[in-house]
């Protein structure tokens, strides 16, 4: 039997691989049939034809997996395997014989071996995942690893605006997430305190220089994080929440509440987030803040309709205040 697995999500293939392996180990505790040829390794690789002459002769179940051939190994080894697949028909429906395709990536499909898996093996491309899905591959990855874990919808999509669609940054932070909020509703403090500690640092300190008066600084910072290919509605999601976090600050702050840990009590927010918001919220009004509020609101749904260029729109916020 041919298994070709394939596609740009390497993640998610990964784990079919993983899933063919143990459930042959699991009928197969010994694994003295299962043979792994990694072409995207420096070692010399062993004709496939080797590796069945090498096999017992008493084993009824077989299990090759052969990794990145396509885009790793050599013409001649392409050759080599395609000669052998076509020499013994047999393979290719044999239930005892099981040999595993996999490519971490999408190979090139004029390719004489690509042609002949595509057409005779049980095939099974991973495509990247994109909106709902990719939102509900969170929440079950999250659920996975602690039933009692979810998401608030905000918090959601900050983190997936954060990874976009690669599963195993994603999944990472995903983990993290959990682990610190062992239990109960993800919410955006949690993102905003654990995911892309580097890029959100950034954006603390852009929102620092508007409430300062440093617009060429925020300019400045805004334009770096969008050369480094970030995408404009994820800074337009940070510059919202840290805006409605120090609203949520300022609520105590302008009544006379001035202690961190005091607010942080208070508020519910992270004493760290607390911490580092006070000085910011020193240097702005509550109709300022509010009205900052408004305009990212504003920007958020006209960008959204396609009314006005999201980048375009926050230079002149940035600008404006």
């Amino acid at each position: 039997m041919l298994i070709f697995l394939f596609g740009a999500d390497s993640f998610r293939s990964q784990e079919k691989l993983g899933e063919l392996k143990n459930q042959y180990l699991a009928k197969n505790s010994s694994g003295t049939d299962l043979s792994v040829l990694d072409y995207g390794e420096s070692a010399t690789i062993q004709p496939l034809t080797n590796i069945f002459s090498a096999q017992g002769l008493f084993s009824s179940k077989k299990l090759v997996i052969i990794k990145n051939s396509m885009s790793k190994g050599t013409l001649e080894q392409q050759k080599e395997i395609l000669t052998t697949l076509k020499t013994d028909a047999s393979l290719e429906k044999d239930p005892d014989t099981i040999i595993v395709f996999f490519e971490a990536g999408s190979p090139k499909k004029n390719g004489a071996l690509y042609k002949f898996l595509f057409k005779t093996a049980k095939k099974q491309e991973f495509s990247l995942l994109e909106g709902s899905q990719l939102a509900n591959w969170a929440i079950a990855q999250a659920t996975k690893l602690s039933p009692a874990s979810s998401f608030s919808k905000s918090a959601l999509n900050m983190l997936l605006a954060a990874t976009g669609s690669d599963l195993h940054v994603l999944n990472n932070e995903i983990a993290k997430l959990v682990n610190y909020r062992t239990n109960g509703e993800i919410i955006d403090q949690d993102v905003v305190l654990l995911v892309k500690s580097k890029i959100d640092s950034t954006m603390f300190e852009t929102i620092e220089m508007l409430s300062s008066g440093n617009k060429s600084r925020a300019l400045e910072l805004f334009h770096q994080q969008l050369s480094k290919g970030e995408d404009v509605f994820y800074i337009l999601s940070m510059y919202t929440y840290q805006i409605r976090t120090l609203l949520k600050i300022g609520d105590f702050y302008w009544q006379g509440m001035t202690s961190a840990p005091q607010i942080a009590q208070a508020s519910g927010l992270h004493p760290y987030v607390v911490q580092k918001s006070l000085s910011q919220i020193r240097n702005l009004s509550e109709e300022k803040t509010k009205q900052m509020l408004r305009d990212l609101a504003e920007i958020d749904m006209n960008a959204k309709t396609g009314k006005v260029d999201p980048v375009l729109a926050l230079d002149m916020f940035i600008v404006s205040l």
